[in-house]
């Protein structure tokens, strides 16, 4: 009697309940979804009151691309279905639509779409299955009809992280049109106004799923173009007349006849900057992330030269045999590491992905030998290494065009190469195209571990893996007789490899140090990072992982802003004169400045470099031109670098760190005995940087 009851019960919840909307709560959200097509018709930040859908109008169910068989295209929405069948529950609601209406027909796909409540937040997932002949390339789950405008908002932002920082979309009060973030690559994504915002992120950790998360703002019907209503501009009412819609744009392209689990897609406000949103990321990457094996050397303050030996137009620079002389004046600087650029056949990008030694450049034999010599004297030659794409001008690239990734044409993947150096490539003509690789392709992972085999067996310490963070656009491959499921994601291929080049680094050398360009943050696991950044950029790497192996370019001959963003983001300074084809004593101004801030991080070490970085929160500095970052050492001690970007005038600083109560002093890079600081403002010379540390 009991089991009839119950079911009886879920039988009422399932369809009786259907009319009425469900309510989703935790302390961050309240969330309203309609029962009758999963559309989701309210959503509100609890801490704030911004009620981030402005209306229940707005509110959207899912959004599916269909490629018919006879090679048509539609597109459906969960609103013009079908009433689905409805499971309730107090944490999670599970919609099952068997059978999809495209037109007046209906084919046979079942998608059940799971909303839940978490502590995290608001929760997609779900499940599709294509019995049908059609191709699903598209399904939309979650669709937030509207992203509004909170009040006291100056600019509104769709950010999300690429090459180590954060990337933005305005959205308010100009807009972007439309936009998107590559999820998992970016991470996550946040639409803020720097005092409150949304978090929206795929729980997917190994590329099961290529997520294409989109805004797109179109005009409303009160919408007045700049010849319309008076006053359409004042106050930014034409752009409030828009509404901005997000998807989370599943690029499945599901083939007939197969089947595919949804990744948990997490959508929640929150309150504060974009650390607050970013910190939503780090909580849950804790669930899952794994700190790799890394050297001792590059554990502490350390500093790096790019050098290029040879371009992809023969213009070599030097060879093995001189190397000792660039290795000399690096340990008469203090720098501990020299990225060689260009030794492979061909040079900088050419003969990709041949890892054999330039013959021109001289021996494999004599390369080892002056690796070796160069440890002897503290400097580590690390390899610039690039396994990403073929050129297809080289004699050998015939052999890799069978990894070649396809589009869905059947055409294979291409980058349009790079222009360098002599004025027929700059014109384009000798342009090497590459092709791009599908790193899905198992086949294709075995013979780039042979030629990463190469690098580890000339006893090098490490390499710079260059543009391994893309793939020039080319997300999906649809070549069957790679042995992945059609289409493959290119990315999780590139995730494969990097565990198998560690696991290789492993029987080899454990010390081996794997570099990335650039790396998206889930493949920090296996390389630690070169990057080019500004001093005005967001560090949302560094703010992600305080102590993960950061090398920035610093190119500029005179200009000291990089080398105190280094200073300020714990970054190991690269030093690249003339774009990495000089020498270090072409620089002296930066050289010499940069070595000052190297014995500083040294000397404070426990302040600035094995502290945990936390880039502007716990302080605030006033003052025009002024950069600033906050560290907390293991005493609970915070450091601020606080630095003058301004080229020619000085500038009085005022800080104030937030529970402050210990005394206090200051140091800069040219005078490194503690001076003590009573909390008057401080003047800063041009490019300069001071660092006040809590006692």
């Amino acid at each position: 009697m009991t089991k009839i009851l119950c079911l009886l019960v879920c039988w009422v919840a399932a369809f009786t309940l259907k009319a009425q909307p469900h309510i989703f709560e935790n302390a961050a959200l309240k969330a309203t979804v309609n029962l009758s097509d999963a559309s989701l018709v309210g959503f509100e930040s609890k801490a704030t009151a911004w009620n981030i859908l402005s209306s229940p109008d707005y509110g959207q169910s899912f959004e599916m691309n269909i490629k018919l068989k006879d090679g048509s295209f539609r597109i459906v929405h969960g609103k013009s279905q079908g009433a689905p069948k409805v499971t309730v529950s107090k944490e999670e609601l599970l919609f099952i639509w068997d059978g999809i209406k495209v037109g007046a027909a209906e084919i046979d796909v079942i998608f059940e779409g799971r909303i839940k409540t978490t502590e995290q937040g608001l929760v997609y997932s779900g499940k599709l299955i294509n019995k049908s002949e059609a191709v699903i390339e598209q399904l939309s789950w979650p669709c937030i009809g509207n992203i509004s405008i909170p009040e006291k908002t100056e600019k509104m932002w769709f950010q999300f992280m690429t090459y180590t920082t954060l990337n933005a979309h305005e959205l308010y009060p100009r807009y972007s049109n439309t936009g998107w973030s590559n999820l998992p690559e970016h991470s996550f994504t946040l639409i803020h106004n720097r005092l409150q915002g949304v978090y929206l992120s795929s729980l997917d950790p190994r590329f099961e799923e290529y997520i294409r998360c989109v805004h797109e703002t179109l005009p409303t019907e009160a919408f007045a173009a700049l010849a319309g209503a008076p006053g359409s501009q004042k106050d930014h009412a034409e752009r409030k007349a828009m509404k901005t819609q997000v998807k989370a744009a599943r690029m499945l392209f599901l083939q007939p006849g197969a089947e595919t689990s949804l990744v948990p897609f997490l959508v929640t406000p929150y309150v504060g900057s974009w650390h607050e949103g970013v910190d939503i990321y780090k909580a849950w990457r804790k669930t899952w992330y794994a700190e790799p094996p890394r050297a001792d050397w590059v554990k502490k303050v350390n500093a790096w030269q790019q050098l290029q030996i040879n371009s992809s137009e023969s213009r070599i620079n030097f060879t093995i045999k001189d190397l000792r002389k660039y290795v000399s004046e690096c340990k008469r600087y203090g720098v501990d590491a020299i990225q060689l650029t260009g030794w492979t056949r061909g040079g900088q990008d050419r003969g990709l992905p041949s890892h054999d030694l330039d013959p021109r450049l001289g021996t494999a034999e004599e390369f080892k030998k002056e690796i070796k010599e160069a440890a002897k004297l503290g400097v580590k030659i690390l390899l610039f290494t690039k396994f990403t794409w073929t050129d297809m001008t080289d004699a050998l690239s015939p052999d890799w065009a069978p990894h070649i990734a396809q589009n869905d044409r059947g055409k294979p993947c291409i980058h349009p190469g790079y222009n360098y150096n002599t004025y027929t490539q700059l014109l384009g003509i000798n342009t090497r195209r590459f092709g791009i690789f599908c790193m899905m392709d198992s086949a294709l992972r075995i013979k780039l571990g042979q030629e990463f085999q190469k690098c580890l067996d000339l006893g090098a310490p490490g390499m710079v893996y260059d543009e391994n963070q893309h793939h020039a656009g080319t997300m999906l491959c649809f070549n069957p007789s790679h042995g992945h499921k059609v289409p493959g994601f290119v990315y999780q291929g590139a995730d494969k490899l990097g565990r198998e080049f560690m696991a290789q680094c492993q029987k080899s050398n454990p010390d081996f140090l794997m570099t990335g360009e650039g790396p998206y943050d889930i493949q920090t696991q296996y390389y630690a990072t070169y990057t080019r950044a500004d001093h005005n950029s967001d560090p949302a790497l560094r703010y992600i992982d305080p102590t993960a192996p950061i090398a920035c370019a610093v190119t500029d001959h005179y200009d000291k802003n990089q080398i105190n963003m280094c200073l300020a983001n714990r970054y190991a300074v690269s030093y690249e004169p003339r774009y990495f084809k000089g020498r270090l004593s072409e620089m002296p101004r930066v050289i010499s400045y940069g070595q000052q801030v190297d014995k500083l991080r040294k000397r404070y070490s426990d302040y600035l470099w094995d502290a945990e970085f936390i880039h502007t929160k716990g302080a605030a500095v006033a003052g025009a031109d002024l950069k600033y970052a906050v560290f907390v050492n293991k005493r609970g001690q915070k450091a601020v670098v606080i630095f003058n970007t301004h080229a020619e005038k000085s500038v009085a600083a005022r800080l104030t760190i937030e529970g402050a109560v210990r005394q206090k002093v200051i140091v800069t890079p040219e005078k490194q005995e503690p001076v003590s600081f009573n909390g008057e403002p401080v003047n800063i010379a041009p490019q300069s940087a001071v660092v006040v540390l809590e006692k």
